[in-house]
């Protein structure tokens, strides 16, 4: 690679010829993949990629929405400087900033070692495709100590591991926003065990969580409700069923700089911003104004566990 080389996200609509003549010339004229089965249908929800050098093609990939990369070609003549390599750790961080929890892909099995190099784990029995010897891959996303901007966040997953990478970097406040406190992202050992610490680290520290239907609390029980009622001078829980500026969303508000946030069910994946203040603000600002309009429900303080 040069200084010139360059990898970016291209519309498929407006780099066909180029990525085509790439791909054609690799799969096609060179490993005699049928056109067919090159040209298939899954390139217009594609995310494509496109490697460049003073403007001049010399690879591409794709990635597609349930995050399988493909198409991975370097022309010929271009091959040896680390383009390939430079060209998958690109689409992996694209895929990690947008929330992609798991990659895949078909391997040509001669190209094993280096999708292994790079993080790549084989499953299940070797197989033909297009008449070449092909090996499943996949990779793991593992989100726990996030310290960057990711959009795309889906639930539960990757949104508890982030919440719980904020409430075990959270210096003094942690706020929680849930419609029913979700038992799957944060009734479980490790968040507890972080909601604790903060709730032990000092006098100063303010745990405070606001729910509208506290029933599934009652019924099942719920490890942050054990907490608020052993350490309630550090951990209270509100509930508010109704309010004119009650959001159907659920986020975890960091101090004054860090949110993960999931929006209604309507909406797209929501994001985690742990480096913001200006971000964090608004939630901060929002959460503090429903806050006043919570009450402590008895049925709470009832409970017996």
């Amino acid at each position: 690679m040069t200084e010139q080389t360059q990898i970016e996200v291209v519309s498929w609509n407006l780099n066909l010829e180029t990525l085509r003549s790439i791909r054609d010339k690799v799969f096609i004229e060179e490993q005699g993949v049928p056109v067919d089965i090159e040209h298939d249908d899954s390139d217009e929800t594609a995310t494509h990629f496109l490697i460049t050098d003073k403007y001049i093609a010399l690879g591409c990939g794709r990635l597609l929405p349930d995050g399988k990369i493909g198409r991975m070609a370097v022309l010929p003549e271009h091959r040896g400087k680390g383009l390939g390599r430079a060209l998958l750790d690109y689409i992996v961080n694209y895929a990690r900033d947008r929330g992609v929890q798991r990659l895949y892909l078909h391997a040509q099995s001669h190209a094993n070692r280096f999708y292994e190099d790079a993080g790549f784990v084989p499953y299940g029995e070797p197989f033909d495709e297009a008449g070449i010897p092909h090996t499943a891959m996949e990779m793991r996303i593992d989100y726990s100590g996030a310290d960057s901007f990711i959009t795309g966040v889906q639930y539960p997953e990757p949104f508890a591991t982030l919440a719980l990478q904020l409430a075990r970097t959270a210096s003094r406040n942690l706020r929680i926003y849930s419609y029913y406190l979700d038992h799957d992202v944060f009734d479980n050992e490790a968040f507890a065990d972080a909601v604790s610490a903060l709730a032990r680290s000092g006098r100063y520290s303010d745990i405070r969580i606001l729910i509208s239907d506290p029933r599934p609390l009652v019924s099942r029980g719920h490890r942050l409700l054990q907490l608020a009622r052993r350490l309630s001078s550090t951990i209270a829980i509100r509930v508010l069923a109704e309010h004119p500026e009650l959001p159907e969303a659920t986020y975890v508000v960091r101090d004054s700089d860090g949110v993960v946030y999931k929006p209604d069910e309507r909406s797209r994946d929501g994001f985690y911003e742990p480096g913001s203040r200006a971000s964090a603000k608004k939630f901060v600002d929002g959460f503090d104004n429903l806050w006043r309009w919570g009450e402590r429900d008895p049925r709470l303080r009832q409970l017996t566990l």
